[in-house]
């Protein structure tokens, strides 16, 4: 019986305890469901979100557990904008876990906050404030004690004036407080179609007095531009007071390395001020590689606004060293941007050098320019500076202007006073292939339209004075438009074109007046056979990329007018006044004359005339033939008169040959023409020479 009644008070126990626990957790669950009633959450959401006049939304379908927290999931919740319909927070599930004491606490504790498929919309007004404003400056009753909150593939919606920002895939972990603060764990992708980055950053928050501080925030980030890697490293303090919408970093250091030309540049940042009307950095600084270039950067006072920026100063020192020579670039100034005025960079100077490596005494490129540089809102560029280009004076002014649907246009006005080519001439004569320049066929290269005035051109054997022209340039084409000059003891004006074809091709347009014949000749073909001064009318188009290609492919007219000169070669006095055609060699062999007319067709490198004249005191030449300008070789019929007896037959002649060792002969088939016996031409050739040419027969000691 006793061991029966032992057996029978254990069974009530169990009963009773099974009982109690049953009840308790109908009371807790009665409990959580009151206090997790959609009635009162929207009565606390509203009351959370009423300050911006915001309206809550939730499904009515909501998930209530009490294991292991009080915990309520409310779906598809939507914080919208009070008259808006596009909601400025959106979450696919929100789970809110209360610690069990915020049953009898009046200020509640969540335990851990979970919020799953979070977009948020965070968009800059006219007025310089933001849509959430309030919502991170707000107090009182909307406070509550957070431990763990927890953000599962959200997004955030950047939206300013005139860029919109996404990043999507953030996760963001925050943990309990510890005797430093809260350690936290970030990322997330920001979606960028030409630079996509892939980021993560970590940090430990506290708060204290309304201030938020992490006191060592590091972020770091990669992606691809285009095909080549970049990644990015930053760490900095930070601290946020939303009562004054104030972030500020101090000691921020960045760093960006990217394959593109193996680029890396690091950056400084004493301090960085941040609220919602402007960004504020005292300074920056900064160093950068890539490939051959090196350089740093200073930024003083930095001031960026919605409609305002200011930048009291900045210094660009770059360098850059290839094979035989090393550039250096230095630029300074400052800047000042208005919404409606657009930027204007006043007092901007630049000084660029260049030396060989073996850094000769005087460099081969040494500009300095001061000025200033202004864009309207509309995209037009307006510039004028003065300086000196290789120690030469230099006036520079530069206009940009975009054309709706057109190509932009670049603008120039150069004023120069003296540019000396021959230091840059070798590596002008080195390149080979294609020397169009590439820098014209990039996509974002305006068309060039430059009126230019040089007082003196220095190349290779010639000077130019006083040259006026207007340059043209783009993507298909160079040309020296309206080109004047004075060269060669005279004045040419005309123009010069070249065109980006393959190969390249050339056309030369001149019309020279008063010009020392054999220096234009000389530089034009090579060719230095006739001296004297006169006038050339030249039009010839070229193609090629290289000498031979250029002579070979010539194709024009040219018009010579030439007096008192010299066919420089030959010497048909001589010849005449001794009556014998051979070569001499003591002295120099020429045919000095009043007047030389040409008039020249040139195909293929080869020069055709007809009827060219020569004439002298004594005697007249009309040649007829052609010259080979790249061989350099002469094949030539002419018949020379006595000026004293114009009504005498002529003689004539062939030459034929190298330029430099040209043959002479008698054309005795001319000279006999219609004849038939051989005692008829001997005497026909006497005659010639005795009646019509006394002077030719040798006089008798």
């Amino acid at each position: 019986m006793r061991l029966f009644g032992i057996r029978k008070l254990w069974l009530k126990l169990a009963f009773f305890g099974v009982l109690t626990s049953l009840l308790m957790i109908i009371g807790m669950s009665a409990s959580v469901y009151r206090l997790f009633s959609a009635e009162r959450i929207q009565a606390v959401a509203d009351s959370a979100f009423a300050h911006g006049g915001r309206s809550v939304r939730f499904e009515g379908d909501i998930g209530r557990r009490w294991f292991p927290r009080p915990t309520v999931s409310l779906k598809n919740l939507k914080v919208v904008p009070l008259n808006g319909i596009r909601p400025d927070i959106e979450i696919q599930e929100a789970s809110i876990g209360l610690a069990w004491e915020s049953l009898w606490r009046s200020v509640p504790v969540v335990d851990k906050l979970r919020l799953d498929g979070l977009t948020l919309t965070l968009e800059r007004r006219d007025d310089d404030t933001w849509n959430l404003q309030d919502l991170w400056q707000q107090g009182g009753s909307q406070r509550f004690e957070l431990n763990r909150l927890q953000v599962e593939n959200a997004a955030l919606n950047l939206r300013l004036a005139h860029n919109e920002y996404t990043l999507d895939g953030v996760n963001l972990k925050v943990s309990d407080e510890e005797s430093e603060g809260r350690m936290f764990t970030l990322s997330g992708r920001l979606r960028q179609s030409d630079l996509p980055l892939a980021f993560q950053g970590q940090g430990t928050l506290s708060a204290e007095g309304g201030v938020w501080r992490v006191p060592l925030f590091r972020l770091t980030a990669e992606g691809k531009f285009d095909q080549d890697s970049v990644t990015l490293a930053a760490d900095s303090s930070l601290s946020w007071r939303p009562s004054e919408n104030l972030l500020r970093a101090d000691k921020v250091n960045l760093r960006l390395d990217s394959s593109y030309h193996n680029f890396h540049i690091t950056a400084q940042i004493p301090k960085l001020l941040l609220n919602h009307q402007k960004i504020h950095l005292d300074r920056l600084t900064g160093a950068f590689t890539a490939a051959q270039w090196n350089g740093s950067l200073q930024l003083n006072q930095i001031n960026l606004r919605r409609n305002l920026a200011t930048l009291n100063g900045f210094e660009l020192n770059a360098g850059h060293q290839g094979e035989k020579w090393q550039t250096g670039l230095k630029a300074a100034g400052s800047l000042l941007w208005e919404h409606q005025a657009g930027l204007s960079v006043k007092d901007i100077a630049f000084n660029l050098i260049q030396d060989s490596l073996d850094k000769s005494a005087v460099p081969r490129l040494n500009g300095n320019l001061k000025g200033m540089l202004n864009r309207s809102a509309a995209g037009a560029w307006q510039g004028s500076f003065d300086g000196q280009f290789d120690r030469q004076p230099v006036r520079l002014v530069l206009q940009y202007l975009p054309q709706s649907g057109q190509h932009p246009k670049l603008e120039a006005g150069i004023s120069l006073k003296k540019l000396v080519l021959q230091p840059y001439w070798q590596d002008f004569q080195a390149q080979s292939g294609q020397i169009y320049p590439d820098f014209l066929s990039h996509p974002l290269m305006p068309a060039v339209e430059a009126q230019l005035n040089i007082n003196q051109l220095q190349m290779p054997g010639v000077v130019l004075d006083k040259v006026d022209t207007l340059v043209s340039a783009d993507s298909r084409h160079i040309a020296l438009s309206n080109f004047t000059a004075e060269l060669y003891g005279g004045k040419t004006e005309g123009g010069i074109s070249m065109a980006n074809t393959e190969p390249v091709s050339y056309h030369l347009q001149q019309d020279a007046r008063g010009v020392e014949i054999r220096s234009l000749l000389e530089d034009l073909f090579g060719f230095h056979n006739f001296s004297g001064t006169g006038d050339a009318v030249i039009d010839i188009t070229a193609k090629g990329s290289d000498h031979k290609s250029l002579i070979q492919s010539l194709d024009g007219t040219l018009t010579l007018n030439v007096s008192d000169g010299a066919w420089v070669g030959i010497d048909m006095n001589n010849i005449l006044q001794s009556g014998k055609i051979s070569k001499q060699t003591d002295k120099i062999l020429q045919t000095p004359f009043k007047k030389f007319t040409l008039n020249s067709l040139i195909v293929k490198g080869v020069s055709h005339h007809l009827n060219a004249e020569l004439l002298s005191d004594s005697l007249k030449v009309r040649s007829s033939g052609q010259t080979d300008l790249y061989r350099k070789e002469m094949a030539e019929e002419m018949l020379i008169y006595n000026v004293q007896k114009p009504l005498s037959k002529p003689i004539p002649l062939k030459i034929t040959g190298p330029v430099d060792n040209l043959s002479v002969t008698l054309d005795y088939a001319r000279l006999t023409d219609g004849l038939n016996t051989p005692q008829e031409k001997q005497k026909a050739l006497e005659e010639t020479f005795r009646e019509q040419w006394q002077w030719l027969v040798p006089k008798k000691k």
